[in-house]
């Protein structure tokens, strides 16, 4: 087995390493960024999302918070809203 000091960073072997943890690396990020979480069978959204999704403003979605307009858990400290959840208050709220 060689010592830390004996590898040779230059070695092509070194570098197929070093470029499959840069991929791996890229790939954790992509799916971090991508991933909804998943519980039960819901999708859940983060306020970033909810904001995107309504065109609202993260103070505005605050404010549906506070009046009980949206709802929403908690779990961990992060603040969650259900996918289904907007999907029926919109479809209420939708006017013709």
């Amino acid at each position: 087995m060689e010592t830390a000091k004996n590898l040779n960073f230059g070695s092509d072997e070194m570098q197929m390493v070093i470029t499959a943890l840069h991929d791996v690396g890229r790939r954790i990020k992509e799916v971090g960024e991508t991933h909804k979480p998943l519980f039960g069978g819901e999708h859940f959204l983060t306020g970033k999302e909810v904001c995107e999704r309504l065109y609202i403003s993260p103070r505005t979605l605050q404010d549906y918070r506070d009046r009980k307009i949206i709802p929403y858990t908690q779990f961990a400290g992060k603040i969650l809203y259900k996918a289904s959840d907007l999907e029926r208050l919109l479809e209420e709220k939708y006017r013709v």
